[in-house]
């Protein structure tokens, strides 16, 4: 009889989940015309609205697409932030916005979901008393923002923030989680 899946389970299944998408997202963006890849180095549960009950350093991996023919010309783009402590690791989708850019800065603005492999419901007393609750929910709303410096035409490092939580749209447990750290990302 096998041990039932983890949470480092969970974070297998959450890279071969964000591995595939990357893989046809990479396709389709070649397909479309100029994407961007990125891979960062995240503090995890770190941030403006955190409450710091999870640890670790976390990698992050994403995809951009082409942006859209729409007004803002948004960016769908599809991602991954995995937790190799035993703590929640995600797997997002959404869109990016680009809200300003001078002649090597720019700033993007981010909004989507997430699906998450943390615990939904934690002890009703300490949720209470500490904040230490669960997620609620499987499925969260996510925000997020960078801030980026072109070293080259096709290469940036940028300072990233993302916040994942279901506050105001959801009754219940609302932990809440936050990522900041650093990013390479590379057109193609």
């Amino acid at each position: 009889m096998s041990a039932p899946a983890g949470p480092s389970g969970g974070v297998r299944h959450l890279a071969a989940f964000a591995a595939t998408f990357a893989a046809l997202a990479v396709a389709d963006a070649q397909a479309a015309g100029p994407g961007i890849w990125a891979i960062g180095v995240m503090a995890h549960d770190r941030g403006f609205a955190s409450d710091d009950h999870e640890n670790g350093v976390d990698l992050n991996l994403e995809v951009q697409f082409a942006p859209l023919a729409f007004p803002g010309s948004p960016r769908p783009h599809l991602g991954a932030t995995l937790n190799f402590t035993g703590d929640t690791s995600v797997a997002y989708a959404g869109l990016g916005f680009r809200v300003w850019h001078a002649a090597r800065w720019f700033a993007d603005a981010n909004i989507g979901a997430v699906v998450h492999d943390g615990p939904l419901h934690k002890d009703p007393a300490r949720c209470e008393q500490f904040s230490d609750c669960g997620f609620g929910t499987r499925f969260l709303p996510r925000l997020g923002a960078e801030i980026g410096y072109r070293v080259s035409p096709r290469a940036s490092i940028g300072l990233f923030y993302d916040h994942m939580s279901h506050k105001w749209v959801v009754e219940g447990e609302n932990e809440g989680l936050d990522h900041i750290g650093v990013r390479y990302l590379h057109a193609f």
